[in-house]
């Protein structure tokens, strides 16, 4: 229970580093929320910093995704911890205690922490955004889709393993995924919707 309770608030924390806001503070003395999109992830900082504060935000943000799955499988055996603690760091990417909760999206501390937790599942995505893209055309329209139906490559995995469909870390990755996709309801919406709410 220690453990469980070590990894989760330390994935918590880890995803309170938003990178971009400090490397953003630290390089011009700006709010990067107050920049162009707002947003705190690598594309906003890349607007302002170039493609060095792209490069350094999105690795920060996806190696603290990365730290929190290993740390939680170095702390306890528990199956379901590795996926709780990485929905902890995401959770706290996008709602930071420090920054009165008004953080990022969590997509690149997500997909940092699906290198470790479930490796294939973030390959079969990358080849779904490879085989999508050319009909979506957009890659913020491509990455939510894959999203979406990452979900449905982890019951293939569970099936052809012969395991149950909805084991607590399958259910717990479902939440996940639902948590990322929420803190892309703006996006959703401009990529998906038109005005009057209709599918483009």
């Amino acid at each position: 229970m220690t453990q469980t309770i070590i990894a989760i608030t330390a994935a918590y924390l880890l995803g309170c580093f938003t990178t971009g806001y400090y490397l953003v503070r630290l390089s011009t003395g700006q709010d990067i929320r107050a920049t162009a999109s707002g947003n705190l992830g690598s594309r906003n900082v890349g607007r302002l910093l170039g493609t060095k504060g792209f490069i350094l935000t999105f690795l920060g943000d996806a190696g603290k995704g990365l730290l929190a799955v290993w740390l939680a499988r170095y702390l306890s055996p528990a199956p379901w911890l590795p996926c709780a603690a990485l929905l902890a760091a995401v959770a706290g990417h996008i709602w930071p205690i420090q920054l009165g909760l008004r953080g990022g999206k969590g997509f690149a501390t997500f997909a940092g922490g699906m290198i470790l937790l479930k490796p294939l599942v973030l390959l079969a995505g990358l080849g779904l955004c490879v085989v999508a893209y050319p009909f979506l055309r957009g890659t913020t329209r491509t990455g939510l889709v894959a999203l979406a139906c990452s979900p449905l490559f982890v019951v293939a995995g569970q099936l052809r393993r012969g395991a149950p469909i909805m084991s607590p870390a399958t259910a717990l990755y479902c939440l996940l995924v639902v948590v990322v996709l929420y803190a892309h309801r703006t996006n959703i919406r401009k990529e998906f919707f038109n005005r009057g709410g209709c599918l483009r």
